[in-house]
């Protein structure tokens, strides 16, 4: 099967390992704030779709297309605590992780600017769309392949 911009998914995927690796992380004193409680962002979520708009070979959600193959719902059972203070931690369920150690080292976070969030991991920044409405959050990005647009999005819902 062809993988939509196999890049892209790669990128939103990271974000997820970002935040499923249950590692609080420290927030640089320099950062900027995340944008206080004001975008809703802050609190306890869960992933519940990876969506590809057009669907790319009869695939338009990618979470259960992921979850179907490893036949775990391990990603989608994952909550994200985003904290007020731009750090990320979470709870991964039991049976989900391979061994103790983090999933990525060193600083990382997320901040909201205007109308995208920031995932950081030291110097790495990936930024998406936002947009949260009571229970619901996306995260968006539009991808080229091929001569086709496809926007992928990834929804959570409220933990």
């Amino acid at each position: 099967m062809k993988m939509l911009s196999l890049k892209k998914l790669t990128s939103l995927l990271l974000s997820i390992a970002l935040l499923a690796g249950a590692v609080s992380c420290k927030k640089d004193k320099d950062d900027p704030t995340p944008g206080g409680n004001g975008n809703g962002v802050e609190g306890s979520w869960k992933l519940s779709a990876i969506t590809v708009d057009p669907a790319q070979d009869g695939i338009s959600d990618y979470l259960a297309y992921l979850e179907a193959l490893t036949g775990t719902k391990c990603l989608s059972q994952t909550t994200f605590i985003f904290k007020g203070d731009g750090t990320v931690s979470g709870n991964v369920p039991a049976g989900c992780t391979v061994d103790e150690s983090p999933v990525i080292e060193g600083d990382g976070g997320w901040k909201v600017v205007g109308n995208k969030i920031q995932m950081t991991d030291g110097t790495e920044v990936d930024e998406y769309d936002l947009e949260v409405k009571g229970n619901e959050m996306k995260w968006s990005d539009t991808v080229t392949e091929d001569g086709a647009t496809y926007k992928m999005t990834l929804v959570f819902k409220k933990a």
